[in-house]
Parts: C-alpha cells; structure tokens; sequence
C-alpha cells in the first residue's frame, strides 16, 4: 500500500515524540494540543484576577499545567503565548529537557521553508532552541489481512 504524505507526516511524529519520552524530556504537540497552552494561560490570569494577594509569578511557577506551558514566570508565558499565537503552525512541538525550551519541526527532509526558517530566527529571540527532527519512512508500506473463523 503507498503512504500518503499526511500517513508519513503521522508517522514521524510518533517517531518523534517516543524519542522524546524515551530522553524523558517533557514536550507537547503544537499540532494537537497548542490549545492547552492558551488555556492554561487564561485559567492563570483568571485565578490571578480572582485571587491578586498572590503574583503572577506565584501562579505560574505552582501550576498544575507546568508540564503543558513549561515556564517559571508570567512574563515568560505571556511571551510564549504571543509567539504561538504567530509562529505555533510552523513547529510540531514544543519541548523541554534539562535547560530550556526547545521548538522541533518534524520531516522527512532537512529542508525548511522561508516561513519556518523566520519562526526559528524569532525562536531564537526567546531564547529556545530550535532542531528539525527528521525520519526516513517507506513510500510503502506491506501488510496482510487474514480472516479468522470461528465466529458465530
């Protein structure tokens, strides 16, 4: 059977986000779940609104959502919510070892359209790392599909 494009593109994904696990670094699909990141930024400023004995800072850094949003102060995840908001569908995740934030575009090719490469040039502004995490995926792909009997 041919992959489509997208079939690959899904593969290299998961591909991508094992390796992650496997490093045990926390990270999170800007593809799927961007979205998680602008809610924890509202369900913040909204708790802070509620609740302004406390910083903004305080918040952040005792989140629950630490692990989508990945920042230690309100500022940094004001920052982050205002890149997303421009660049998010130029990456494929959002990820963080033991230092800092990185950004990751998955592909089967090294090769970056100018639209990403401006999106790495402003990640850099951040100061997070940028990488293109890239796999080889057949064009096919075998399989083989066997009926069982025994049914009712």
């Amino acid at each position: 059977m041919e992959l489509e494009h997208e079939d690959k593109a899904a593969i290299i994904e998961i591909v991508a986000a094992r390796h992650f696990s496997s490093q045990n670094w926390n990270w999170i699909s800007l593809n799927s779940d961007a979205g998680k990141i602008r809610r924890a930024f509202e369900e913040l400023g909204g708790q802070y609104d509620e609740y302004p004995y406390m910083s903004r800072d305080w918040y952040v850094e005792n989140s629950a959502t630490k692990s989508v949003h990945m920042c230690e102060k309100w500022d940094e995840l004001k920052e982050l919510i205002e890149f997303l908001d421009i660049y998010a569908q130029h990456f494929d995740f959002m990820v963080k070892g033991s230092d800092r934030k990185s950004f990751c575009v998955v592909s089967e090719s090294k090769e970056l359209t100018d639209e990403q490469k401006n999106a790495i040039r402003n990640a850099r502004g951040l100061r997070c790392n940028t990488f293109v995490f890239t796999a080889s995926v057949p064009d096919d792909i075998g399989f083989e599909l066997s009926q069982v009997g025994g049914g009712m």
